[in-house]
């Protein structure tokens, strides 16, 4: 395509209109694992969405199923093991001896519908932090 001065232009779209990232979370091997994006979704590598993060951090899937906690850069279990970190963590955490290569990533999948949440008495509690690691991936709580 040609612009007005009728040199060539590229219609590749710009970083705004990309599902950008915001934070890479690495498991307690060094791998990394998942990319919170812009719009609060959390996916893997290959772009399959895996859940949401609502504005308060509590991570749920997208039957409406309470799974995680984020926050400061730490995803926590129910119980408050640490499943991931994020490249600037901060809080009560355990070691990460080193973080690996941020593998490339594919372009995430288009989000499925977020389920309606009713915040009530039964709502979720942050969880109270651990310095351990989940003995679980989000994908298995």
């Amino acid at each position: 395509m040609k612009d007005k001065r009728g040199e060539e232009t590229n219609l590749e779209l710009g970083p705004e209109a990309e599902e950008e990232e915001i934070d890479v979370i690495w498991d307690e091997n060094g791998t990394a694992r998942y990319r919170l994006l812009k719009d609060r979704r959390i996916v893997d590598f290959d772009g399959h969405t895996i859940a949401w993060v609502d504005e308060d951090g509590f991570v749920y899937d997208y039957k409406g199923h309470y799974k995680a906690f984020y926050e400061n850069g730490i995803l926590r279990d129910q119980e408050g093991a640490v499943i991931g970190q994020g490249q600037d963590p901060v809080g009560p955490k355990p070691i990460l001896p080193n973080k690996g290569l941020i593998p490339e990533a594919t372009r995430p999948e288009k989000p499925p519908t977020k389920p309606k949440l009713t915040k009530d008495k039964d709502s979720p509690k942050k969880p109270v932090a651990s310095l351990l690691w989940s003995r679980k991936m989000l994908e298995e709580l």
